[in-house]
């Protein structure tokens, strides 16, 4: 095997059910044209419109899949079709894959001079690849002092400052590397450009983390002045470009509040700051930067919240009137700098004031305080996704028990139980708890019934199985929802019920119909010469000559359906009908052709 534990039902769990059916069909249809593997990276490219192959990563490590990446436009959760045919590639046709020797290897037994030749020769053919140096030569260089040079909870500044110009020369780079490309070819890049700009804010949080707050701030200026000036001039149709600005707040709260900064200093960043904002406000931008303006305005002497850090807890927490729509936000980046700074009893009572449960019990297991924060969380926990992260944070620290009574107690509140469910499915089952498992994965399938959690109902049922399978086909009957209806009724081979799911609603999408039609021709085929000729007539009749070649494969389906009827006369009657009324498309004539008996 390629890649470690790589198996069928690992792919599953990181894709939709409609995604993993659409890459087996590629994978089988051989729409994996080449696949290299480079060490821990493979490397793949798969079959995709308009004759341009998208390109697949995987990249793995001793205990499994670590990353994977398709340059196709699917964003709807979890891995695409692509991703998916290049995995059961490797997972049964390994023989397939080139093996090559990684880069590592390429490069170790080259001396410094020939380095050296080597990236001069490879700059002389690809000018971008120089700012390219530069740029990852410039954040090798800008690094936060060691952890080990300071006692925890003192701040560990870097011996000499940050260089901001470094920093407002890669993001105006990263900003104009797509000048040269055609709009059409840069819209498909732009997401990997803000990618790279949080690489360089992620440069800030390493120095927001090791407690240097002025460096992690000059770093900051220097982004968000330059991010500023130039996210207007790429296209922000999905909301790539404006949502970096989501990840940039944040840090400038942290870097705030880490920094020891004066009065004076302080009121100058949130002049600042309420610049930036102003320039965003004619955007629809609004209050980006609100939370880290309210966090230079308070810093750390801000009364409410100096009583609040001496155990004096009031309802209103840490504020003096009412708590403004930001409170949480600027409450969590207090507690996360509290906390690197071994700050643990002012970080409870905050967290307690200022109504942060799940941070509250997070630190509370973390001293070692399991049953108080069992107490507490049956006490306040106030929603399913709350038990959760304290019954995650329980059995990191190995109360198993207490975990599972958490989960419990979680799955009779408010909010999302379905994630809740499945955990306490997979941890009771993991200790033999297999009673406690099969009615939360029962729970997690009322919550969000899919093809999955059907299955894993099924697997935990055992003997038992046949009694509870009516039950959840009941709960199915009534589901919206007829993709994931359809994908449970032929996983039972229930064609007739998969069709009654399909006519019951306005619409299916294309992977969902084809897939009831190919099971159903048998033993349906009145009902699947009506799909598609449908189908097929809708995009013949509109003359789309770039998409006959769907419009056949729906025709080849009705032809076998009719096969099947026993009605080969007729096929011959309508297909000769659709020759006479199309005889003018030069195009499509010849393929219907092929359809003859």
């Amino acid at each position: 095997m390629t890649i470690p534990h790589l198996s069928e039902s690992t792919i599953r769990q990181h894709a939709s059910d409609q995604s993993f059916h659409r890459g087996q069909d590629y994978y089988r249809s051989g729409a994996v044209v080449s696949i290299t593997r480079r060490g821990n990276r493979i490397q793949a490219e798969v079959e995709g419109s308009q004759y341009l192959p998208y390109q697949v990563e995987i990249t793995f490590d001793e205990n499994g899949l670590t990353g994977a990446y398709c340059s196709c436009p699917y964003d709807w959760g979890g891995w695409c079709k692509h991703i998916i045919a290049v995995l059961l590639t490797c997972l049964y046709e390994p023989d397939q894959i080139e093996e090559r020797p990684s880069v590592e290897t390429l490069l170790s037994d080259l001396s410094r001079d020939q380095l050296l030749a080597l990236l001069l020769k490879l700059t002389e053919g690809a000018p971008d690849l120089a700012d390219r140096i530069e740029h990852e030569i410039s954040l090798m260089q800008t690094a936060p002092a060691e952890a080990a040079e300071a006692a925890e909870g003192a701040p560990r500044q870097r011996r000499t400052p940050v260089d901001p110009a470094t920093f407002r020369r890669q993001v105006r780079y990263l900003l104009h590397s797509l000048d040269r490309m055609p709009p059409s070819e840069a819209y498909w890049e732009i997401a990997g450009v803000v990618d790279e700009v949080r690489q360089l804010l992620n440069r800030a949080w390493d120095f927001i983390e090791a407690g240097d707050g002025r460096n992690a701030l000059t770093i900051l200026e220097a982004i968000t002045d330059e991010y500023i000036a130039g996210w207007v001039y790429l296209d922000d149709s999905n909301g790539d470009v404006s949502g970096f600005f989501d990840d940039l707040a944040p840090a400038w709260a942290e870097a705030i509040l880490s920094a020891d900064l004066s009065p004076q200093e302080r009121r100058t960043w949130e002049q600042k700051l309420a610049q930036w904002q102003y320039e965003l406000d004619e955007y629809g931008l609004d209050d980006v930067f609100e939370v880290a303006r309210e966090a230079a305005r308070q810093g750390w002497d801000y009364p409410p919240l100096l009583r609040v850090l001496q155990g004096e807890i009031t309802e209103k927490g840490a504020w003096e009137d009412e708590a403004p729509w930001y409170a949480d936000a600027l409450a969590v980046a207090r507690l996360n700098v509290l906390e690197r700074q071994g700050r643990y009893q002012e970080y409870l009572y905050l967290a307690e004031a200022e109504g942060q449960t799940k941070h509250y019990l997070r630190m509370l297991v973390r001293l070692g305080r399991v049953q108080e924060a069992v107490a507490y969380g049956l006490r306040h926990t106030a929603s399913a996704e709350e038990a959760l992260a304290l019954a995650k944070t329980l059995r990191e620290h190995g109360a198993v028990e207490e975990a599972l009574r958490i989960a419990e107690h979680g799955l009779t509140l408010e909010g999302m139980q379905k994630p809740l469910a499945r955990w306490l499915s997979e941890t009771a089952q993991s200790i033999g708890r297999e009673e406690m498992a099969l009615e939360a994965a029962i729970v997690a399938f009322r919550e969000g019934p899919d093809l999955a959690s059907y299955r894993r109902v099924q697997e935990l049922a055992g003997p038992r199985w046949p009694k509870i399978k009516p039950r959840l086909l009941e709960h199915v009957e009534r589901l919206a929802d007829a993709e994931a209806a359809v994908e449970i009724y032929l996983h039972e081979g229930l064609v007739d019920r998969a069709v009654q799911a399909v006519d019951r609603v306005a619409y299916v999408s294309y992977d969902t119909l084809e897939r009831v039609v190919d099971a159903a021709i048998e033993s349906h085929p009145d009902w699947v010469i009506r799909q598609c000729q449908q189908q097929a007539e809708r995009i013949m009749d509109a003359g789309q000559s770039r998409y006959y070649h769907h419009a056949i494969r729906w025709l080849e389906k009705a032809r076998a359906a009719y096969l099947a009827a026993g009605r080969g006369a007729a096929w011959d009657v309508y297909l000769d009908g659709l020759l006479t009324r199309h005889r003018r498309k030069y195009k499509l004539v010849p393929m219907l052709e092929t359809l003859r008996r």
